[in-house]
């Protein structure tokens, strides 16, 4: 059993319930494994727009339908019963149906309304996506904490996600339009009246898929540059952790280096310090030329080590930090040429 709505052809009120899905296949002419596709218990990620003899098989994103030319059914979704996108879809859907003036036929008024709503879906998910990067964005401008990386990683993903629905959607509506065969075999009620059209002749459709189409490279567009953004701004915080990492093991190694310097100047302060005779326990400066003394090597081995770190530190071409002297980019012929030899 399909739980679904049949909208006749012109028709003020809709007739929904649930269908056995051998009634469905001998009413519209289809085979059981192309209901597969329209069958909301049964996954599909895949947007797909299928041509058959007398129908044409929608399902791209929330929208799951059967189009002909004089009625459309359309299959429910979990949880799009209620939303306000499937009521402006369903209040569209009814006004293009019922519209009686001359113009596309009835098949194109419905591929219209659902193609509408697609975008519409699509144009909406990306407005609130892009509210939300475009605010984190600015927040990691001011701070950056963990809080807000990690939730920069989930909208990444969420962004990530929504592209490939999105080139899913452009890749179904370009494969169709590459289809001669499939956009002749569209025109519904030419075919119910016995209308014989040329395989070429699908100019008026083609018009109306490319529209879509080119809406949706808009929209698939306006994500990549959202995700080059994203990715711009992760590459800038990891240069920056990385740069305040390094700053840490400066620092660490600063202090290793003070250290290492005090140790050396209480080494010497350690030696004179032993009871050990040395004949200047009674000289007079004895204590304050050992203290100068171990100060003066604590400072000397700390300065070297510090002029070593820095070494270390400076980033050049050279091997050894030394310029090397740039080459003249004349060939060596034209060096040794006076200002009046080039005439």
């Amino acid at each position: 059993m399909l739980r679904c709505e049949l909208f006749p052809n012109r028709a003020v009120k809709t007739i929904s319930g649930q269908f056995k899905k051998s009634d469905l296949c001998s009413e519209h002419r289809l085979n059981p494994r192309d209901l597969r596709k329209i069958d909301s218990r049964i996954p599909n990620l895949v947007p797909t727009i299928l041509v058959r003899k007398e129908a044409i098989l929608v399902n791209v994103l929330h929208i799951r339908a059967l189009v002909k030319s004089d009625a459309v059914v359309l299959f429910d979704t979990y949880g799009s019963a209620d939303s306000r996108l499937h009521s402006v879809f369903l209040y569209h859907l009814e006004h293009n149906l019922k519209a009686t003036a001359s113009g596309p036929p009835y098949e194109f008024r419905a591929l219209d309304s659902i193609l509408l709503s697609v975008l519409s879906a699509l144009e909406a998910e990306m407005v609130f996506i892009r509210n939300l990067v475009g605010g984190l964005l600015a927040e990691l401008e001011d701070d950056i904490d963990h809080d807000r990386f990690k939730r920069l990683l989930h909208y990444s993903r969420r962004l990530a996600s929504f592209q490939n629905r999105a080139k899913l959607v452009q890749e179904a509506l370009e494969e169709v339009l590459e289809q001669d065969e499939d956009l002749a075999a569209m025109y519904l009620t030419d075919k119910k009246n016995h209308v014989t059209r040329e395989v070429t002749d699908h100019e008026e459709l083609e018009v109306l898929l490319e529209s879509f189409a080119k809406q949706v490279e808009e929209i698939v567009n306006e994500a990549e540059n959202i995700q080059n953004n994203v990715q711009s701004t992760q590459e800038i915080v990891e240069l920056i952790l990385d740069s305040n990492r390094n700053a840490l093991l400066a620092l660490d190694l600063k202090i290793s280096i003070y250290t290492m310097g005090i140790g050396v100047g209480t080494l010497v302060a350690g030696l004179f310090g032993m009871n050990l005779t040395s004949h200047m326990e009674e000289h007079e400066y004895a204590f304050v030329v050992m203290s100068v003394l171990s100060m003066a090597i604590a400072v000397v081995f700390s300065w070297s080590g510090l002029r070593r770190l820095a070494r270390i530190q400076r980033v050049g071409l050279s091997a050894n930090g030394r310029r090397k002297p740039s080459k003249r980019w004349l060939p060596l012929p034209l060096r040794r040429r006076g200002p009046d030899e080039f005439t």
